[in-house]
């Protein structure tokens, strides 16, 4: 019998798994697949706003990986990746372990980079963020005393370089829904600041309509906003723009810049200066074709220049469709069969819920010029996502069909 084809992938969340499961679709027995993350659990990161705000337990959320992955024969190692070694084929875990690869698939996702504003590192104990559980609680805590206070200041903040600023404009509607709820709105002021050059940008130079869309909807909830802002520092109570001007904020919660994972930062030559991962368009590295990347890993130039820089996000949904191109492209090379995928010309659907309504984006492709744009405003798009997050937690659970609703 012919020795079976030894796939690794590298990260628990959307892009890991569902690469690991697509692979298992695609190649059945002739793969032996394992999966390593340094977290026991798939968490639902998208719903981490309504964490935040006290509407849902981070528990709710989670799907332990163990029992599922083992139920699709797929090996699951509750480790940390620390090293890769693309000449031997090999990747090194926290505890000491060695797994050899055929391919690797990196989904590792990002690291946090907190060094262009000066203390706004929530370790500095007065800045919030929101890409982890204990971030999201440590976050929902403060917000807890900040408005058990009877009034105040928050700054909700895109810093310089970010690429994911989505949870920002999220945090600061449903914070906004969240106060009207208790007919306190009046007591507060929501001020947000972003890197982008206006309202909507994304990181993409815009979708469509969208800033208009945005800057309607901000003034209807009287969010105060500046753009093109570049955040240089924040201290208590007080934030500081390149420019001199200064925001005052007793809560802050801000979304960083993002590094490549350690591990891709430590191999010479896969990542760039920042560790994302140069990719053919089959999402292959440019430096070693037997290594895909999905999702944050990628490294993806942003459409257009802009005065601040902005980075190009890699949402959710994006992720899972380059994980599924990915497997599609393994299981082409692993069979000689079937046709290579563009994975980088990607529509995509996200939708941006406020509480109370949410917005619905949809565009192909993602990076412009694009073919079709569709912009909707409503409240069953909130129901949609409320009923989009259960789904995909069973989705994890279940190994079941993708439904790309957006998120």
């Amino acid at each position: 019998m012919a020795a079976k084809h030894r796939i690794v992938v590298v990260g628990g969340s959307f892009g890991g798994v569902n690469a690991a499961y697509k692979l298992r679709h695609k190649l059945g027995d002739r793969a032996e697949i394992t999966l390593i993350s340094a977290e026991p659990d798939f968490t639902f990161i998208p719903s981490f706003p309504w964490v935040i705000m006290g509407w849902r337990n981070p528990a709710s959320l989670r799907v332990p990986l163990a029992g599922p992955l083992r139920r699709r024969q797929i090996n699951f190692v509750h480790d940390q990746a620390t090293a890769i070694d693309p000449q031997e084929q090999t990747v090194a875990t926290k505890s000491g372990r060695s797994f050899y690869y055929d391919h690797l698939v990196m989904a590792t996702g990002s690291d946090l980079d907190w060094s262009n504003v000066v203390g706004s590192d929530p370790a500095n104990g007065f800045v919030q963020t929101c890409f982890t559980v204990e971030q999201a609680t440590n976050a929902r805590e403060t917000l807890r005393r900040f408005l058990a206070s009877g009034g105040g200041r928050a700054l909700i903040g895109i810093n310089p370089g970010a690429s994911c600023g989505g949870p920002a404009y999220e945090i600061a509607m449903t914070l906004d829904t969240h106060l009207r709820r208790q007919r306190r709105r009046h007591l507060f002021d929501i001020q947000f600041v972003t890197a982008e050059p206006f309202l909507g940008h994304f990181g993409v130079n815009g979708i469509g309509n969208m800033s208009r869309m945005m800057e309607d909807e901000f003034r209807t909830r009287h969010l105060n906003w500046t753009a093109n802002a570049a955040l240089t520092s924040i201290e208590p109570g007080k934030a500081t723009l390149a420019d001199g001007t200064e925001l005052l904020a007793d809560f802050a919660l801000l979304i960083p810049a993002f590094y490549g994972a350690q591990v891709v930062r430590d191999v010479d030559g896969l990542g760039n200066p920042r560790g994302f991962i140069p990719t053919d368009r089959q999402l292959r590295s440019t430096r070693y074709p037997n290594i895909y990347a999905v999702g944050v890993s990628v490294a993806i130039a942003p459409p257009a220049p802009t005065q601040v820089p902005v980075g190009v996000p890699k949402t959710g949904d994006m992720t899972e469709e380059m994980a599924s191109r990915a497997a599609t492209n393994i299981a082409a090379e692993v069979t000689g069969r079937g046709q290579m995928v563009d994975g980088l010309l990607l529509p995509v659907i996200c939708v941006a819920d406020a509480g109370d309504i949410a917005m619905y984006i949809s565009a192909d492709p993602f990076l412009p010029p694009r073919n079709k744009v569709v912009l909707k405003r409503g409240r069953s798009y909130h129901y949609l996502k409320v009923a989009f997050e259960r789904y995909y937690i069973q989705k994890i659970r279940y190994d079941l069909p993708t439904t790309h609703f957006g998120w």
